[in-house]
Formats: structure tokens, C-alpha cells, sequence
């Protein structure tokens, strides 16, 4: 048997430019998101342990093919619009790995990985919706490659994620729900008492299948009835459409486009707002968002749409308020009745501790690559 000292690892992900993270950390910058730094550190430190490891991102501002500091390998394919399997494919032979990790359902490196008889690790942080015939075909060969004996282990952020695998077809002994180590607490802080403002709070990419348009339409329902709210879009994405959408909408004076934020200021930036707002479609391919954990640390109550990832780690008019995904109407009445209902928020900035508990998870993203390295696949 190959030495774990001897064997190549390349992991393969479809965002997330591994060289920029791992620069800008050492230069002693922010992380962008949550565990970043842990998920940047970790691979770097599992460089040093075996025959050579190397991240391939897909989406990166260039191309590039560097040995960092560490020893970890970074390649960028510099997609730009539109991801290229073909490309992919060629960056990893290049590699030559003895083992993969998947961060990445798409198709066609599934079946890439499928037929080239590498064993692989999917780590993914998704759900797979399949609402049109061409979701459900795309559903059915991706559980059918997920099943393969070659791919050994599979991994999704969060219990719900990893139930849905098994509802729709894979085989549940492989699968293992997993989480970033916990870096804040919602005891941490106090619960608030009351809405000092009117002020909502989205964090996270800006798009419509994020529900950031069904958002917008909500505000400009809750303005015309006279509530007086202000709205933080903090985040990358479709930014230019999103402010022609606001001022088509006569809000653009009441909605603040901020940009990216350091992550270590994303959660005092939800403590300051009086509401959080989760609206992701049922067609984004949510895993459990990292903004749920930063609204249950902040105390600050939310109000997300009923997407079936979020179901359970949200219980409505518990831990926050549910609305129907698309619904602007619904999110803006959600939204009326959490500002207007002291009480309601109150118990709910409160019960963010219990909430926050229950979605803990003792297997972590490098817990499950550590067992998967040594050949040991059992969850704890």
C-alpha cells in the first residue's frame, strides 16, 4: 500500500481562488467568510504530510499554476462566465493524483472520476433540487456517479444536506454530516430586548436565485406602507442589476449596497441591524448557510424563506420566521410582523442559543478528510 507520505492529493473546487485566500491570510488579512482560514490552514499543513497536494479552482480572476510558501500547489483554470469540464479534467491528469476531494457535484467530473477509477472524496456543501425534467435527469446520473465505489465517502455541510443525499438515492453509508469547528456563540453576547431601529441585513452572494430580487420587491412594499426601514446588501454578485432594480422599485435612497466585508465584522455588522434576512429561492443549491450561524451568534432574529435546507434548522416562530420562498409578499408581511411584535422578537433573539445548539455537528470538514485519508470512514 502506498505511503500517506507518498500520495498525491488534489483537491478540486469550483470557487474560492485558493492562491489570493492564502496571501492575503499570511499577509495578515481578513478572512472573507467563515473558516476560511481554517480550510486554507488545513491544506497547507497537509502539505507537509504527503507527496504533493494541490487545490484546483475553477473561477479565479487568472490563470495561474504556483508552489505557494507552504508547499500546497495552487492552479486556477480563470473561468470567467462559464465553467469548462473539459479544462478541468486536463489540470487534474496534469496533477496525476493518487486521491481526489470534490468540492464540486458538477457532472462532468463526476464522471471523469467515475471512469478514471481515482478514489475520491465529495465534500460538497449542496442540495440538490430537481423541480424541471432536466433537474431530475441531472439529480438522477449525479446520485448514480455518487454511488460509484469510487467514490468513497461523501460529505455535505449540515444534517439536512446529508438526508436529502439519502432521500434521493445515495447510498446512506457513505454519507457524513459535517461542519466548520464552532468560532463564535451566541453566548457570546446578550439577547436583545426589543428592535432599537427598522434597519434589515442581507449577507451573502447577490442574486436572484439568492432571493436578493424577491428582497428588494419586499422592501418596496414595506416603504409604501409606511414603514421606514433601511437595507444593507453586503456582498458580491449581481450588483449593477440589482441598483437598476432598486431604483425602478423608487428604494434606491433606502437600500445600501456594501460590498464584501472582512468576515470577523460580518456578525457585529448583524448585532447592529434589527433584522436578518435569509430569502434563498428553492433552486439555489443551499447546504446550510454559514449567514444562519452568524444571525444565531449576532442575537439578532431572522426571517428566512421555507428552502428545504433550512427546514428544521429553523423552526418557525421558534428560532425565526418562515415566509414562501419567491413570495415577496410574504417575506414583507414576515418582516411587518417580527419589527412590529416585541414579544415575538424578544423570544426569538432569546431561543437563538437553543437554536444555535441544535445544529452543532462533531464531524468537521477536516475530520472527515483526515478518516478518509487513513482509510477510516466512520462518523464519530
Amino acid at each position: 500500500m502506498m505511503r500517506h507520505s507518498d500520495q498525491r492529493l488534489t483537491i478540486v473546487q469550483y470557487a474560492g481562488d485558493f492562491r489570493e485566500a492564502s496571501q492575503r491570510l499570511a499577509a495578515g488579512g481578513a478572512e472573507n467568510y467563515r473558516a476560511q482560514r481554517y480550510t486554507v490552514d488545513y491544506v497547507e499543513q497537509l502539505a507537509a504530510s504527503m507527496g504533493s497536494v494541490t487545490t484546483i479552482t475553477g473561477f479565479t480572476k487568472d490563470r495561474y499554476d504556483v508552489v505557494l510558501p507552504s508547499g500546497a500547489r495552487a492552479i486556477g483554470a480563470g473561468f470567467v462566465d462559464k465553467w469548462d469540464a473539459s479544462v478541468m479534467i486536463g489540470l487534474i491528469e496534469q496533477t496525476r493524483p493518487d486521491r481526489i476531494i470534490l468540492r464540486t457535484p458538477m457532472l462532468g467530473l463526476l464522471r471523469w472520476v467515475v471512469r478514471s477509477r481515482i478514489p475520491t472524496l465529495a465534500l460538497l456543501a449542496d442540495s440538490f433540487q430537481a423541480h424541471s425534467l432536466k433537474e431530475r435527469l441531472k439529480r438522477f446520473l449525479t446520485v448514480r456517479y455518487l454511488n460509484s465505489d469510487v467514490i468513497e465517502q461523501i460529505g455535505n455541510h449540515g444534517r439536512n444536506a446529508a438526508r436529502q443525499l439519502a432521500a434521493v438515492g445515495v447510498d446512506p453509508k457513505k454519507i457524513i454530516a459535517w461542519d466548520y469547528p464552532a468560532m463564535d456563540k451566541p453566548g457570546d453576547r446578550p439577547a436583545k430586548t426589543g428592535a432599537g431601529g427598522r434597519k434589515l441585513i442581507y449577507v451573502g452572494m447577490l442574486s436572484a436565485a439568492k432571493g436578493v430580487d424577491d428582497l428588494l420587491h419586499a422592501a418596496a412594499r414595506l416603504q409604501k406602507s409606511g414603514a421606514a426601514i433601511t437595507l444593507d446588501l453586503i456582498g458580491a454578485g449581481d450588483s449593477d442589476r440589482l441598483k437598476q432594480l432598486s431604483q425602478k422599485l423608487e428604494i434606491d435612497q433606502l437600500v445600501r449596497f456594501v460590498g464584501l466585508v472582512p468576515n470577523n465584522e460580518i456578525i457585529q455588522r448583524m448585532r447592529d441591524a434589527d433584522l436578518v434576512v435569509v430569502p434563498s429561492r428553492h433552486e439555489y443549491p443551499e447546504g446550510l448557510p454559514l449567514t444562519i450561524y452568524e444571525a444565531f451568534c449576532s442575537r439578532t432574529p431572522l426571517v428566512a424563506s421555507d428552502h428545504p435546507m433550512f427546514l428544521e434548522n429553523i423552526v418557525h416562530e421558534q428560532s425565526g420566521l418562515l415566509f414562501r420562498a419567491g413570495d415577496p409578499l410574504d417575506l414583507s408581511r414576515q418582516i411587518s410582523r417580527l419589527l412590529d411584535d416585541p414579544a415575538l422578537y424578544r423570544s426569538l433573539s432569546s431561543n437563538s442559543d437553543d437554536a444555535w445548539q441544535r445544529i452543532q455537528i462533531s464531524d468537521t470538514w477536516a475530520d472527515v478528510i483526515d478518516r478518509w485519508l487513513e482509510g477510516n470512514s466512520t462518523a464519530k
